[in-house]
C-alpha cells in the first residue's frame, strides 16, 4: 500500500476514524517499543562504563557530579546595588521597593552599584 496514492475519499467516516484509532495505537505500540530499545542500550553503556544508570544521568545524589551541580545552583548571589540605609539587590528578579522609590525621587540605579 503506498500511502501517497491511497485514496481517502473512497473510505466512510466510520472507516476512516477506525484507520485513525489504528494508526494511533500503533504510533503508541512503536514509541513504547523504541523507549524500551534505548532504555536497553542506556543500561549497557552505564554497565560497560561500570556506573548506575542515574549516576551515568546525573540523578543520583551522592554522585560527585550532581553533588557539585546542586552545589552550584543554591550558592548565594552577591548583592550589586546597596543603598545608604545598607538594603541590597543582586540586580536579578524585580527591582526592589526601596530602589524604586529611589529611581522615582531621581537617583539613577547606578548611583547604587556596590564597588
Amino acid at each position: 500500500m503506498n500511502l501517497e496514492t491511497l485514496d481517502l475519499n473512497t473510505y466512510s467516516i466510520e472507516q476512516l476514524t477506525a484507520l485513525i484509532s489504528r494508526a494511533e495505537a500503533t504510533i503508541r505500540h512503536k514509541k513504547v517499543e523504541t523507549a524500551d530499545i534505548l532504555r536497553k542500550q542506556v543500561e549497557q553503556t552505564a554497565a560497560a562504563l561500570g556506573v548506575s544508570v542515574n549516576e551515568l544521568l546525573g540523578l543520583d545524589k551522592s554522585s560527585k557530579r550532581s553533588a557539585t551541580t546542586t552545589a552550584k545552583s543554591t550558592a548565594k548571589v552577591a548583592p550589586k546595588y546597596r543603598d545608604a540605609h545598607g538594603n541590597t539587590w543582586t540586580g536579578r528578579g524585580q527591582k526592589p521597593v526601596w530602589m524604586r522609590d529611589a529611581i522615582a525621587q531621581g537617583a539613577k540605579q547606578e548611583d547604587f552599584l556596590i564597588g
